[in-house]
């Protein structure tokens, strides 16, 4: 009997020995960097846009409209479905719901929104650019990375938008 179970206990160590070094294989990590601010230039239904955008993973977004002159000022910022749209010293909050679904700050808050809750799915990785896909509300977006995660453009073509972004800067928890 002390021999049946010795040999029993030594199964098991092997079997865990086998288990425990097989789950120690190395994987990089390709996240998608999600506390950030940055300068955007974006294409919008034959309208072109530029401002700034900050974003992280708690889900708080400020778009702040630099061009056109016509909406220079105009600033746009998402927290707990809140919207708050403000220009110099006019501030007016409402329900996240009140801009149209395919309203250009909508369509970025829902990007945006996308990569904080990790819903991307990585479609290919090269040596210095990864593209992933996100599902929103207005079509896939297709969204490209340099390799430390930083997004660098992102594209809806079903609503018409492309967004290029630059002097991207990590925001500290």
């Amino acid at each position: 009997m002390t021999k049946w179970a010795f040999n029993t206990l030594c199964v098991f160590n092997f079997l865990l020995l086998i288990l425990l070094c097989g789950c120690n294989s190395y994987s990089e990590d390709y996240d998608i960097k999600t506390d950030f601010t940055a300068e955007f230039k974006a294409s919008y239904r034959n309208s072109q846009y530029g401002g700034s955008v900050s974003n992280n993973r708690q889900g708080l977004t400020y778009i702040s409209i630099g061009s056109p002159k016509e909406l220079e000022g105009i600033g746009f910022y998402y927290k707990s479905g809140e919207l708050e749209m403000s220009r110099e010293e006019l501030v007016c909050s409402a329900d996240e719901a009140y801009l149209p679904q395919n309203s250009f700050p909508s369509l970025v808050r829902s990007i945006m929104n996308g990569v904080s809750q990790g819903r991307d799915e990585m479609l290919s990785n090269n040596d210095n650019c990864r593209t992933y896909k996100i599902k929103t509300d207005s079509g896939d977006c297709l969204l490209n990375t340099d390799t430390d995660g930083n997004i660098m453009t992102a594209e809806i073509k079903d609503a018409e938008l492309k967004i290029e972004f630059k002097n991207i800067k990590a925001v500290d928890d």
